[in-house]
């Protein structure tokens, strides 16, 4: 079975720290309905009542949206250090 992949290439910016949007994946099918943009109301036995995917408003699709927070990592360097 065939699986659709994609990647992000992170790499530290030039301006040191701070938060970047690496980028936007869309076009993926919502988890929640399955894609078909509703769900049967569970409620409602004697018919089937399709109700709005509260995940995904309906469209059937989702997106991914890729946010990057740079902050400092490690330890203070030793002549910043007050001894």
């Amino acid at each position: 079975m065939s699986e659709k992949q994609s990647g992000v290439l992170i790499t530290a910016p030039q301006f040191g720290t701070g938060k970047e949007t690496v980028g936007y994946f869309t076009g993926y099918a919502c988890g929640y309905c399955k894609g078909n943009g509703y769900y049967l109301d569970p409620d409602i036995i004697n018919e089937r009542v399709k109700v709005p995917c509260p995940k995904c408003g309906g469209t059937g699709q989702v997106k991914g949206i890729v946010t990057v927070e740079w902050v400092p990592d490690g330890e203070v360097k030793s002549y910043f250090k007050e001894e």
